[in-house]
């Protein structure tokens, strides 16, 4: 029995190589042509996500420090920025000035002084306990034209604070034996 290959559709012989009929290449392919596209785009694709990681992460450091952190002036030094000064938040270390406290509903003004220099301060909501004239004094928040709007007030109160900044320490009580009758 003669069998022509042929006639068997399924033989992988049954069409002559050079039929090209199916549409499919099948001409051996080089290592550069097989490595090319396919793996060159994948490496663009994880540079791309990379970079926009290393981005991400460096807007969050740089948003997270710069909330953070919140300058510190002495008086003098905030009188001598105030033009500077006037849309940043920053903190300001004083003296209350003897007689300058007055206690309204909503808060407390008074005048904080440093190195010669004044400044009113108009605070809103309750100053610390132990918040009084003649006591050094960290106010938190902003000029508005001529006058500081605090929302905090930090009182010294430690230890700590007199062994780390000795030379504020003793900056504070020369300043505040200057402004205030004792």
């Amino acid at each position: 029995m003669d069998v022509n290959p042929m006639d068997d559709q399924e033989s992988s012989d049954a069409a002559p190589l050079d039929d090209a009929s199916d549409g499919f290449d099948l001409a051996p392919r080089t290592m550069a042509t097989a490595s090319g596209s396919g793996k060159s785009t994948r490496k663009l694709v994880a540079i791309g996500a990379a970079v926009l990681l290393i981005a991400g992460l460096g807007f969050v450091l740089y948003k997270g420090l710069d909330e953070a952190a919140t300058f510190f002036y002495n008086v003098d030094e905030a009188v001598e920025r105030r033009d500077d000064l006037q849309d940043e938040r920053f903190r300001m270390q004083g003296n209350v000035d003897a007689g300058s406290v007055e206690e309204s509903a909503g808060g407390v003004s008074f005048v904080l002084s440093f190195g010669g220099e004044s400044v009113a301060v108009s605070h809103t909501g309750t100053p610390p306990e132990l918040f009084g004239p003649g006591i050094p004094v960290v106010v938190e928040g902003q000029y508005s034209d001529e006058v500081f709007v605090s929302d905090e007030i930090l009182v010294k109160h430690d230890s700590s604070y007199d062994e780390d900044h000795p030379e504020r320490i003793r900056e504070a009580e020369e300043s505040a034996a200057g402004s205030s009758p004792q």
